[in-house]
Parts: structure tokens; sequence; C-alpha cells
């Protein structure tokens, strides 16, 4: 708690360029601040660039009851008021930094059945909820003319619909921050926040290519910095699921966090995670989002028992139905974790239909195939002529899986499911062989945990004090209290990169 002697000054400094970074920066800058950015990786956008993009846009303030209540009330209601009043006029911010916005939509965006189902909103039953959903517009994107839509086969239709936004909202992010006269510093890892005599926060001292340099903020230090999904001592210390990543999170070691508790912030939301169910292949880092295509599926535990209605379980919450931890089986071999992984179960329908992943990914590095036969031909798919050889080859015990999908088509024939209630017009008999079984993993988006802010996006000490000239905004300190509500992530962190940044600006300057 010292002065220091800076190799870099600046009015603001950012530390971490993803989406919610880039927004912050842009803020300040806005705001007639001087800006400097600092990021640990060569190129920029963070969890932005990698995820699927979607934004939701509030229609009410209700939208900030409705949140209360998804958050399990674990996020103070002031932060939540101020965080939907901006995010109803996002779009109009959007545009006015010159990132273009367009509806969620295409020419339909279930075309076929799509199961884990992913409403809008995702948690209907809680009233207050209406939104819309928008993502950043692809420049080169073309509407498929209706002609050609017509002719297509519905595998083609589902493959036409699939995105991931992510990379388009990073890249409009980017080019206007680089229009803006702001310093972008890449290979620099921020490793301690410094403060003065009085306490504020005046800027860190980090790594750059194996050399300390310290960099002076004037105003405030904005941490953008991210999550903790590749800092294995954190992940088993706050959560205890084994997680797969649905993207590629090597960059998310906990810095912020890390730097946040040594000078005292108050941590909130440690245990929460935006997660789904998804295919992980063993020769790529980040997993496939998946889907069930047609009503001839289930999802069996290891040992081939249903757990749930499988048309029923949110997107964002399928990772807690699996999470279930039994220390009564073998703890040696994997299988105290009974639903790690869950197979989805299903004939050569389903497999027909359309593919299981349908969504692109951010740096093209692979293309479902689209009647998941590329899938099957590299193991990822398990096949066989019958149940009972399907059960022996993913190793349940043939008997158990044929009952289970004996009585599964007896409830098709009845119309009740006596098990789970599933609805009938969601269930078609596993009867068309050969069968297939793919095993699907609990995979972690982001996590939600990191230094608690107010409504200011002040980082806040455990008295509930705003730590002097210290903000954050982004996955590193998300209002995520527990359930999460698709389209929140980007949404956040541009409401909250703007909060920031404007708010840091209009600080006075220590000089």
């Amino acid at each position: 708690m010292h002065s220091f002697k800076a190799d870099f000054e600046t009015d603001i400094l950012v530390v971490g360029y993803g989406g919610a970074g880039a927004v912050a920066a842009i803020a300040a800058y806005d705001a007639c601040a001087k800006v400097t950015v600092i990021e640990k990786r060569s190129l920029g956008g963070g969890a932005t660039r990698v995820a699927s993009g979607g934004i939701f846009i509030a229609k009410g303030m209700e939208f900030a009851d409705y949140l209360d209540k998804i958050f399990l009330h674990r996020t103070p209601k002031d932060i939540l008021d101020v965080y939907v009043k901006h995010d109803i006029e996002l779009e109009k911010y959007c545009e006015a930094i010159g990132v273009p916005i367009a509806r969620w939509g295409g020419n339909s965006q279930e075309v076929s059945v799509s199961y884990p189902p992913l409403g809008r909103p995702s948690w209907p039953a809680v009233s207050g909820g209406d939104m819309i959903r928008v993502h950043a517009a692809d420049p080169d994107e073309k509407p498929v003319d209706p002609e050609v839509w017509k002719n297509m086969t519905n595998n083609e239709r589902v493959w036409e619909i699939g995105r991931t936004y992510g990379i388009h909202l990073w890249n409009h992010l980017k080019a206007r921050t680089e229009e803006r006269d702001i310093d972008i510093h890449y290979n620099v890892r921020a490793r301690k926040l410094n403060r003065n005599e009085n306490g504020e926060v005046i800027g860190v001292t980090a790594d750059k290519d194996g050399s300390i340099v310290t960099y002076k903020a004037k105003k405030a230090v904005i941490l953008c910095t991210g999550g903790f999904c590749s800092n294995k001592e954190m992940l088993e210390t706050y959560l205890s699921v084994p997680f797969e990543y649905l993207a590629t999170n090597d960059f998310a070691h906990g810095d912020g966090q890390i730097m946040c508790q040594k000078i005292g912030a108050k941590m909130w939301h440690m245990n929460a995670v935006v997660g789904q169910i998804a295919f992980k292949a063993p020769e790529f880092d980040m997993a496939f989002q998946a889907r069930a295509v047609s009503e001839e599926f289930i999802w069996v535990d290891k040992f081939g028992r249903r757990y749930a209605d499988e048309t029923t379980v949110k997107l964002h919450n399928a990772w807690r139905k699996v999470a279930e931890f039994d220390p009564e089986t073998n703890m040696e071999d994997g299988r105290e974790w009974p639903r790690v992984p869950v197979y989805m179960i299903f004939d050569e329908t389903t497999r027909k239909k359309a593919p299981i992943s349908r969504d692109w990914r951010p740096d093209g590095d692979y293309k479902w195939s689209l009647d998941n036969m590329a899938e099957i031909e590299r193991g990822w798919i398990t096949k066989a002529d019958t149940i009972e050889e399907l059960a022996k080859k993913v190793g349940m015990e043939p008997s158990v899986l044929a009952l289970t999908v004996a009585r599964f088509n007896e409830y098709c024939r009845t119309g009740v499911d006596e098990e789970f209630g599933r609805d009938a017009k969601t269930m078609k008999p596993i009867s068309s062989g050969p069968f297939y079984a793919m095993p699907w993993v609990p995979c972690m988006i982001s996590t939600a945990g990191g230094p608690a802010h107010d409504k200011d996006s002040r980082v806040i000490d455990y008295d509930g004090k705003p730590i002097p000239r210290l903000y954050a905004a982004g996955e590193l300190s998300t209002v995520v209290g527990w359930l999460y509500e698709a389209g929140l992530g980007h949404s956040e962190c541009i409401v909250f990169g703007k909060v920031a940044g404007e708010n840091a600006a209009r600080e006075t300057s220590t000089d």
C-alpha cells in the first residue's frame, strides 16, 4: 500500500480483453478517459469469442423480479434493477457504439424435435420473464432463399440454423476498440493489485514475457479477467462435479478472483455454474453441444436405467440432473458418479433424422455430419444390431438396458410413462435397428463466482463498502446466483462493462 514507479500510466486500466473488457474500454474512452487494456494472451476475446453468443433483451422491469427468483435472492435486488434497466436499452447501445444487432431466428430456430428444450425464457414457470433474443449480426450472413429452403432436406435445415454468434460479437467489439485511441498490450498477465496509503487501487503489477511490469491507473482499474474454469484447485474447492468444457477455457485461471481475495474483496456465487450436458470427443478440447433430434430416444445412467423425463429437463439445468454422487457404489473406478456419463439411447430413425450436434463451432474445427454416420465411424457413437449387444459394448448389464428400453416402448404403446410422466406426444418406440448409444457429460460454459460488486460495478469488501477505484465486470463477477437464464452472459458483459467504464471514467485523478 504505497506509491510505486510505473512502467506505464493511464487513466483507466482494463485488465482482460474479452467482451466485458472491450465494452468497459469503449465506455471509458467515450467518456473522455485515457484507456489502456492488458491481456495475458496473444489474442483477445476470452469466453466471448468461443461462446454461443445469444443475448437476451428484457421487455420490462419485471424481469428483475424474475432474475431475483431464479438466483434464489442471492444477488442484491438494486443490482438486478440496474442490470435490467440497461438491458432493456441494450440494442440501442450496441448500435450506438457500432455493434450491429439482429433478432434471433433465421427461417426457423427449431425445425425438428430438439431435446434438451430451451424455451424463451429458460424458466417460463416464473412470472415476469418476458424477453426477446438477439445476437451480434454476422456481416457475411445472407438469408436462405425461400426456394432453396423449400428444397433442403430436414437434415440440411437443422444444420443451416446452427449458430455460434460469440465470434461475431467479439469481432465487432474488437474492431470498435481498435478504432479508438486505446492501447492494447498483449501477453501481459496481471498478478497483483497495487494500492496507495489510502487503500485506493492505483494499478497492477504484471508479468510480461518473463519480466515484471507495473501499470499505474490514475482513475481506476477495471477487472474483466473471466472465470476460474482452468484453476483445478479452485474447482475442487468450490464445485463438486467433474466437468468438461463447452469452450476452450485454458485462459480462465481465476487471476482476478485471487487478486481480489488478497485485498479483502467479498466473494459471491462461487458455487454457481453456467453449464449443460454435452458430448466430449477425445480428439477435441471443446465439447460439442448436442440435442436429441427425434422422439425415439431416452437417457440412461451408466447402469442402463432412466432417471428423468428426458423432455422437460432444462438445457442449463441438465448438468445438475446428472450430478448425483453415490458413495455406496465402487469408489475406485468412477462409478460413484452413476450419471457421468449419461447415455442417449436411440435408434435408426433418430440417427437419420438430423445432425445431433448442429451448432457451428467458433473455430470451425469440425463440421458434424448431416446423418451422424461420420461420428459413428469415429467411434463417438456406439452402434449395435440389438439392445443387448449395445449394452455390452458400453459396459452395461444387457438385461438392465433391454428392460429399460422395453418398458419405454410399452409406455409409448399405452401413452403413459409410468416412471417419469413423459408426455405421450414426445414418445416413440426405440424399435428400428441398428441401435445407438452416445455418452453425454456435464460441461461447464463458465463459472459465476468472483468478487461481489455493487450496482455501480464497484468491487466491495466484506463490510459492503466499495474498494476505492476498483471495478469488475463480466464472468469474473457475474450476477448469476444460481440458475442461468440463456443469453445472460453476453448481456451482462455489455451492461456491466458499460456501467464500469462510465463510472470509472468519472473518478477524479490521483495526480
